[in-house]
């Protein structure tokens, strides 16, 4: 079934303590007690959250639809598959062993969130890629090496842009972002 964000559920389902952190890091709520309240109590939070300012609540909100969206296992193992290529050996391993002791899908997501931002992009991509509904495969390509040099990326993307602007009129501003999964790139 699918899951459905509402600001409600997910303060609901975050630990009071990761809201806190979450919070603190954004500078507000730095008087309202968290310890005060029991885990899933959420209208006093609720409503300090409504007397914060539109603009910030559409911009905070938006990073708790990405943080919701990362809060499955299929979000974990994108967590757990960027964090390869940051973390090596024992390193790596601790990493993966606390994040999968946690009780709930919703605390690797946030805690990857608030501490791990240098590979939250990335999990993020590859979530989005595999939940992709198909790919469009092409079979008939030469296995090579991905070149993912400077001058290999800007001429990739140079082409990406031109073949789109001529047969369907965008793709003006085209980024290729190299990412390395397990030891694929």
């Amino acid at each position: 079934m699918a899951k459905h964000y509402t600001t409600n559920q997910f303060f609901r389902q975050t630990p009071n303590e990761l809201l806190r952190a979450y919070f603190w890091q954004k500078g507000l709520f730095l008087d309202f007690n968290f310890n005060g309240l029991t885990e899933g109590e959420i209208e006093p939070l609720f409503s300090a959250w409504l007397d914060i300012p539109e603009s910030d609540r559409q911009t905070i909100d938006s990073e708790f639809k990405e943080i919701f969206e990362m809060s499955c296992e299929k979000g974990f193992c994108a967590i757990r598959d960027e964090a390869e290529f940051h973390f090596q050996g024992l390193e790596l391993a601790e990493f993966v062993e606390k994040m999968a002791s946690l009780s709930s899908h919703e605390e690797p997501a946030m805690i990857t969130f608030l501490d791990h931002q240098s590979f939250w992009r990335g999990a993020t991509c590859f979530y989005h890629a595999d939940s992709l509904a198909y790919w469009k495969k092409r079979q008939n390509l030469p296995n090579v090496t991905a070149a993912v040099d400077e001058d290999s990326i800007k001429q990739l993307a140079k082409l990406i842009s031109e073949y789109f602007h001529l047969t369907e009129g965008r793709g003006r501003n085209c980024i290729v972002e190299p990412f390395r999964r397990h030891d694929l790139d």
